[in-house]
């Protein structure tokens, strides 16, 4: 008895053990699982999984683990930035004990799983990318995570589903979907019952609405076969709304990637009103209390197989009767009655040329008024072979009142239709109209049609004649919105409209006074843009793609006017376009209008357009364009913002993508900012997201432009310009009023008066208020002065009334040649010479363009007769003595001479300039150097200018074909170097003189030396400049 009680309590230790264990570890270890759950989806997938909490149990499922996640959510990267392919409530899911334990050395079996209110949306965008294609690429060496689904049941509880495939153009919509499966998929081949409800569904394919809202309800058994991939129907019954069909067969997917199919189908019910619940709109609130009579029979078959590539279609059956069809609404005034009609559709084979339409007869009447006829197809591929006939009234207003239009405010007009034809398109193609059967009209009048969410539209009247020859389009008039529309046209062979392999070729004139193209943008939106995807509760699903199917086959010649057309905030007025329109082709012969006072004429071609709407593909093009005059300022106006809104930032132009597109401009006379252009000539190409220019020329500012460069938009935040320019002739007020760069870069350009050439490249990211940013701007170029007065310029007018020297206040700049930098910020000028009223000077320095101040310096000879008639002449000798101990150190001679040289700085600001004058010494002393010393004295100068010539022109060839950026540095390297050695060459002999002429000698020499090493740096720049973006020769009559 003892034993067996220490065997009870050693039982009951480690049950309670056992399953303190099952309830402690999930918590011990949750954290760990958790993250790893996140890491390891999340590194395998081009997408975020987030959740709020994890459930972990081994008690809820035992003997498996149970995972329950809450608040889940899969986020799409990339074009699907922000977009979720999945949310829900809860993800739970069991797995074997043993798998979860021993994860990664054997498969994780997975035995159920459940969502609770899941969101699912599914895109398939028109370039083919999907969303829910989301695991990352792998090496095909690489190890998979192992796993084996052998589910026993599975369920999705209140899941909202959307597939918007705008490729196919395809659109579904499920709301309040409850879906549960039992099965053992442990097994290769098994039973599988399934239990399917839909609150709501609605599906669109092709620009046609099938269903609606409708309710659904599937009860269905299947045998699956998984080593055959094969799935036969067992007992099913789908219901929707009212209506209930059966099918029979089986289903299978073979390797080679095809769908295989026997499949039958049937409606076990006959009563009209069960069939008629399937239309969209008719199934409405109150539907059990419509009265309807008439009988309907459904059947059909589909068998064979389906593959995309290569193309092939199963045969397939479908027969379908109504008779005696009555309905009356009961909060309608009338019904529809009489209808009957008998279709058998017959594809035998894959070849859908085979395929036979026979519509043997259809009939209604709407109020008293009867339409009827039939309706026969053969060869709808190769050669479409038409019989029909159709003739009857309808009264849209006598719709309206016997059937339900959702969301249709007004609907009247009278449609009057009594047409025959029994012809092929072959016999037209040909022009045998004599054995062309076709003939009657149809026409519409006095309609209006009043609905939610788009303009109204009246068509006071259309008419339709069909001949042998072809169908005629007579004077048609129509108002949409607050647009009219007028014109007539043709289509020769309107048999095509049966075959997706034949393109309808015909002839428009079109009319307008005044199309407002906002209104129909807006309604009809075109976004292919993820974020336009409809939310599972929507009633206004995306439709892309279902307009493609006819209109992809067209072969047009239009010819088009329009009054006024307003678009966005543009208005175009005497708006003309002719040409030859094709799906991916339009070649117009002129395209013209204006905006504003502004005119335009553009032709050319563009290609591939249907691909680029539809397909996301690149829109090509050869287009020229030209005008008399356009202002460029409109637009670019900003919208006025209210004044209690705060202003928002100006942004920058973004050039489509997609596009490859040359572009050729001749242009009189262009308005842009405040400048005037004349003769705008020069070529664009608009592709990768830039705009490049290509040899423009202009007149402008008194002078003339040439461009080359590109602006650049690939980076949408920060986009950017590279250009090279030339400018000749320039006049400088005018170029510093017009430029805002040029402001910044030389602010002395408001005190010059006279004109210029310059050559010089320039790039920066551009700001959002579309000026350059100043901060990464960059430029290096050239400007020479043709002539030029400074005046008025603060820092030189400080100069003058400090040294009393009247020259500086205002004087000349002809002819000088300035090599500028711009960088971090900083204009560097580089040191020139000039020469004004016997002054010699060298000028050089920097200023900020992101800030303020200024360090310049002037290095000038001035004639001692200037200065020393005034106090400053007087203190400026007194001045020579002060630094003759300092100037003999530096072996100068400071005796009163001829010149006066001294450096004057200038800091500070242009309103507040700092000056500081250094007395370097003088010049001009009589001769006292004996000639021998004299002829030494050149002959070793003479000696170093050749050589240091000669060195530097032999390095300056060598580097000539290295990058641009790297001759100037390399140039004034040599140059520093050659006029080093000429310096104390020149020095080395002068020290042994003590006569002041030898120095004097010596500093020519040096003087010499640097003046040839700078030619040859000058020419160089200036030949990389030349080639950068030379002037082309004139056109004939353009003076550019």
């Amino acid at each position: 008895m003892k034993i067996l009680k220490k065997i009870l309590i050693a039982v009951v230790v480690l049950l309670v053990v056992f399953i303190g264990a099952l309830v402690a570890i999930p918590y011990f270890f949750k954290d760990e699982i958790v993250a790893e759950v996140k890491k390891a989806v999340n590194e395998n997938l081009n997408a975020t999984l987030d959740f709020s909490d994890v459930d972990i149990s081994l008690l809820r499922d035992f003997p498996n683990v149970s995972l329950k996640m809450m608040d889940y959510s899969m986020t799409g990267q990339d074009e699907f930035e922000g977009i979720k392919l999945v949310a829900g409530k809860t993800f739970g899911v069991s797995v074997n004990f043993w798998s979860a334990w021993n994860f990664g050395e054997v498969p994780l079996e997975i035995r159920s799983f459940n969502l609770e209110q899941p969101e699912v949306n599914v895109i398939v965008l028109r370039n083919g990318k999907a969303n829910y294609d989301i695991t990352k690429p792998t090496e095909e060496t690489a190890e998979t995570t192992p796993y084996q689904i052998q589910l026993q049941s599975y369920s999705i509880t209140d899941g909202n589903i959307v597939f918007d495939d705008r490729q196919g153009g395809t659109f579904m919509e499920m709301t309040g979907l409850n879906h549960q499966g039992k099965g053992d998929f442990t097994q290769d081949v098994f039973d599988l019952q399934t239990s399917t409800s839909i609150a709501a569904m609605t599906a669109r394919s092709g620009g046609v609405s099938y269903l609606k809202k409708a309710k659904v309800a599937y009860e269905a058994g299947f045998n699956i076969d998984l080593p055959n991939s094969k799935y036969t129907l067992r007992e099913n019954d789908l219901a929707i709304n009212d209506l209930h069909l059966k099918t029979d067969g089986w289903l299978a997917t073979p390797p080679d990637g095809a769908i295989d199919m026997d499949l039958t189908f049937n409606a076990p019910q006959s009563d009209f009103k069960s069939l008629l619940s399937m239309i969209p709109n008719a199934y409405i609130e109150g539907y059990e209390n419509v009265k309807a009579a008439g009988t309907f029979k459904l059947d059909g078959m589909v068998k064979g197989k389906y593959s995309a590539s290569p193309e092939s279609y199963p045969a397939f059956k479908i027969n379908f009767n109504i008779a005696g069809g009555d309905i009356k609404y009961p909060d309608l005034p009338m019904g529809i009655s009489g209808i009957n009609t008998d279709v058998a559709i017959n594809s035998p084979s894959s070849d859908l040329d085979k395929m036979l339409v026979d519509i043997a007869k259809f009939n209604l009447k709407v109020g008293n008024n009867p339409i009827g006829g039939f309706f026969k197809l053969k060869t709808p591929i190769s050669d479409p072979d038409v019989d029909t006939k159709i003739k009857g009234v309808l009264d849209l207003g006598d719709l309206a009142r016997a059937f339900p239009m959702e969301g249709v405010k007004t609907l009247n007009g009278m449609v009057n239709v009594d047409m025959a034809a029994h012809t092929k398109m072959s016999t037209i193609d040909r022009e045998d109209y004599a054995s062309v059967d076709m003939s009657g009209s149809a026409s519409i009048e006095r309609m209006d049609y009043v609905a939610d969410g788009m303009p109204p539209v009246r068509i006071d009247a259309m008419r339709l004649f069909f001949t042998p020859k072809n169908m005629e389009v007579s004077n048609f008039d129509m108002k949409l919105g607050k647009s009219d529309l007028r014109g007539s046209g043709k289509i020769d062979n309107i048999l095509a409209y049966f075959s997706p392999d034949v393109t309808m070729k015909g002839d428009f004139k079109i009319r307008s006074n005044y199309f407002n193209a906002d209104e129909w943008m807006e309604s009809s939106p075109q976004s292919d843009s993820p974020q336009s995807a409809v939310s599972p509760q929507s009633d206004s699903p995306q439709q892309a793609g279902g307009e493609e199917g006819l209109f992809d086959r067209f072969d047009f010649n239009v010819d088009s006017e329009i009054g006024k057309l307003d678009y966005d905030v543009y208005q175009l007025t005497d708006l003309k376009a002719k040409g030859h329109f094709t799906p991916n082709r339009l070649t117009a012969s002129n395209l013209s209008g204006k905006i504003g006072k502004s005119d335009f004429a553009v032709s050319g071609v563009l290609t591939n357009i249907w691909n680029y709407v539809f397909k996301n593909e690149t829109l090509g093009g050869n287009l020229k364009m030209t005008s008399r005059y356009m202002n460029l300022n409109q637009f670019m106006t900003e919208e006025e913002t209210p004044a209690a809104a705060p202003a928002e930032a100006a942004e920058p132009f973004l050039v489509p993508e997609g596009m490859d597109i040359n572009m050729t401009a001749d242009m009189d006379k262009v308005i842009y900012d405040n400048m005037e252009l004349r003769n705008v000539n020069g070529g664009l190409k608009v592709a990768n997201e830039a705009v490049v220019f290509e040899d423009l020329t202009a007149n402008t500012l008194g002078g003339q432009m040439a461009i080359k460069g590109g602006y650049d938009t690939k980076d949408h935040e920060k986009p950017k310009f590279d250009l090279g320019m030339q400018l000749a002739k320039m006049d400088f007020q005018k170029a510093f009023n017009a430029f805002n760069t040029f402001q910044a870069i030389a602010p002395i350009g408001k005190y010059i008066k006279g004109n210029f050439d310059t050559r010089f490249n320039m790039s920066s990211v551009l700001g959002k208020d579309l000026m350059p940013d100043l901060e990464t701007l960059t430029s290096d170029g050239f400007l020479q002065t043709i002539n030029g007065k400074i005046s008025g310029f603060g820092p030189l007018q400080k100069v003058a009334n400090t040294l009393n020297v009247d020259a500086f206040k205002n004087f000349d700049i002809k002819n000088t040649k300035n090599w500028f930098t711009v960088k971090d910020g900083s204009v560097t000028l580089q040191e020139f010479d000039h020469q004004y009223e016997d002054i010699a000077m060298k000028i050089g320095g920097t200023h900020k363009i992101t800030g303020s101040g200024m360090s310049y310096y002037i290095n000038a000879k001035i004639p001692r007769e200037k200065i020393g008639k005034n106090p400053l002449g007087a203190a400026a000798n007194s001045g020579l003595e002060l630094l003759a101990g300092q100037a003999s150190k530096l072996g100068l001679n400071v005796n009163a001479g001829e010149f006066v040289n001294v450096r004057i700085g200038i800091t500070g600001t242009i309103t507040d300039p700092k000056i500081d004058i250094k007395l370097l010494g003088t010049e001009g002393e009589a001769q006292s150097v004996q000639d021998a010393v004299v002829g030494t004295v050149k002959d070793a100068a003479n000696e170093a200018v050749d050589k240091a010539k000669a060195d530097a022109q032999a390095r300056l060839e060598a580097e000539r074909k290295r990058a641009e950026e790297k001759v100037k540095e390399e140039a004034d390297r040599l140059a520093k170097k050659a006029t080093d050695a000429a310096k104390k060459k020149a020095e080395e002999e002068a020290k042994k003189l003590a006569d002041e002429k030898a120095k004097k000698l010596a500093d020519a020499a040096k003087r010499k030396a640097e003046e040839e090493a700078k030619k040859l740096l000058d020419e160089e720049k200036k030949k990389k400049l030349e080639d950068l973006i030379p002037f082309k020769k004139k056109k004939k009559g353009g003076g550019g």
